[in-house]
């Protein structure tokens, strides 16, 4: 048979075709077999380069934001001399020692203090003492008071009698004795008188041997000196009344008056003299009282800083030197110092009660919010995590540097633990994830996995035949990872690098 130029390319080709088909199906389709079904086996059984590849899986996605942070004790012992009274130390446990509840923790010199209470106990003794005295004292003064006062109140009463009994007896009766005088007077004068007219009108009787004339001359003489007799006595009468009217009577009124007026002067005077005693008596025992209750508190207090002059652990736990929460303040306890009131020289953190405290920038405030959830992780502790929720933010914001004012704001906020951990103790530094937002049933993938070029964001996903670029579209995402809306499906297999591409996305 006579070949022909058509067919003997015809037959080329296929030879070549078959050739080509035998090549592949015998060759290059197992070779590639065996290596998509070693691809698949190492995919499915998640043996592979698991730090380099990551299998997409739907779960949900905590959105969150990751700060570093503190353990703290929420309740802090702070120990220090509770007496108002400078001393020294005298002996102190070693700092970081574990302690329980009623150990000595540190001791200060009371030889000072012990001879203020021998001082005190003496000088309120002998207060005690002229308190007695004066109370005493003050007995005898109410006592003498009363005999003054009495004298006193008689001596008015006297007086008071004899000025009443004068103008009501007294006085009425000298008067209407000088009245009477006056009266017999002039009745005396007034007889004489008429005896004086009855001589001068009468013819006198006589006897032989006598002078009628001079007899009546004689009588009449008589008669007259009767009447003189009785005038003076008139007189006298009159000038005696005219003398106790202008003189006796307001004389001895006026001393009357004087002396009842003068008793009741003196009355006031002893009433006011005994009252101002017994007040400065009263007041006297007043102070001596206010003395001794002044030296009793004195002494009480003395005692009080007396049992105040060791300290004693409340709690068990672990001693902090200085104030913990005051880091400006590092205190060195050396045996000898100088100690006063008030500083803090020793804490023992409550390790049964522990939180986190963590400062929150000004910028993530409105993320976060009271209850949510926190993953705690220690710096100490690789591979540890604790949860939490956050229980408190502060109001308002300060500095992040207390004395820079240009310094980042920050709030103070805390997380309350869900479970206390005798692997935390106070102090430890730690890194908190706080969860703002979960994602129900999500796609994602490490934030390493997607790459970007412009605004176009791609992974690149692991096929039977190799890698190759996919574009996807992200969602939110947290500091791990990122969520994928869409260009993967759950399963799928990422790279966590650019891995070397043999086929092009697409081709």
């Amino acid at each position: 048979m006579k070949l022909t130029r058509r067919k003997i390319i015809l037959i080329v080709l296929l030879l070549l075709v078959c050739g080509g088909s035998g090549y592949y199906f015998g060759v290059v389709r197992p070779a590639r077999k065996a290596g998509a079904q070693e691809a698949a086996r190492k995919l499915s059984a998640g043996d592979g380069d698991m730090d380099r590849t990551f299998r997409v899986r739907r779960d949900d996605l905590p959105i969150g934001l990751l700060l570093g942070g503190y353990v703290n004790a929420s309740k802090k012992y702070k120990l220090a001399l509770q007496a108002n009274y400078g001393t020294k130390l005298l002996w102190v446990v070693d700092e970081n020692s574990k302690v329980k509840a009623g150990d000595v923790l540190a001791k200060f010199e009371t030889d000072a203090l012990k001879i203020q209470i021998e001082n005190q106990e003496i000088e309120l003794d002998n207060l005690i003492k002229e308190l007695d005295l004066a109370i005493e004292s003050e007995k005898i003064q109410i006592s003498s008071n009363a005999a003054d006062l009495q004298s006193a109140e008689e001596t008015l009463l006297q007086a008071e009698d004899a000025l009443r009994k004068y103008r009501r007896f007294e006085r009425i009766s000298q008067r209407d004795s000088l009245d009477l005088a006056i009266t017999n007077a002039e009745e005396t004068l007034e007889t004489a008188r008429n005896s004086y007219e009855t001589v001068r009108d009468s013819d006198p009787s006589t006897t032989n041997d006598e002078d009628p004339a001079e007899k009546k001359r004689q009588e009449l003489k008589t008669a007259q000196a009767a009447i003189d007799k009785a005038e003076k006595e008139l007189s006298k009468a009159e000038d005696n009344r005219k003398v106790f009217r202008r003189f006796d009577h307001p004389s001895k009124m006026t001393r009357l008056t004087n002396a009842f007026e003068q008793a009741k002067l003196n009355l006031r005077k002893v009433r006011i003299s005994t009252g101002s005693k017994e007040i400065q008596q009263k007041r006297s025992i007043e102070n001596l009282k206010r003395r001794i209750r002044r030296t009793r508190e004195q002494l009480e207090r003395y005692q009080e800083y007396m049992e105040q002059m060791q300290l004693v652990a409340p709690v068990d736990g672990v001693v902090i030197y200085g104030d913990a929460d005051n880091v400006w303040d590092k205190l060195e306890l050396q045996e000898g110092m100088d100690v006063g009131k008030g500083r803090v020289l020793i804490t023992i953190p409550d390790m049964s009660n522990l939180i986190v405290e963590f400062d929150l920038p000004e910028q993530s405030r409105t993320k976060v919010n009271i209850g949510d959830v926190v993953n705690i992780f220690p710096d100490s502790l690789p591979g540890t995590k604790f949860t939490g929720k956050i229980m408190h933010i502060d109001t308002l914001p300060v500095n992040q540097v207390v004395w820079d004012g240009s310094s980042p704001k920050i709030y103070k906020s805390k997380v309350r633990l869900d479970e206390q951990s005798p692997r935390l103790v106070n102090g430890m530094s730690v890194k908190l994830n706080i969860i703002t937002k979960i994602i129900q049933r999500a796609l994602f993938v490490p934030v390493e996995a997607v790459f970007e070029d412009g605004d176009r964001f791609f992974v690149y996903r692991s096929t039977l035949t190799g890698p190759e670029e996919v574009d996807v579209v992200i969602g939110e995402s947290n500091d791990n990872f990122v969520q994928i809306k869409d260009g993967l499906e759950e399963g799928d297999v990422v790279y966590l690098y650019r891995p070397y591409q043999t086929v092009k996305a697409g081709s």
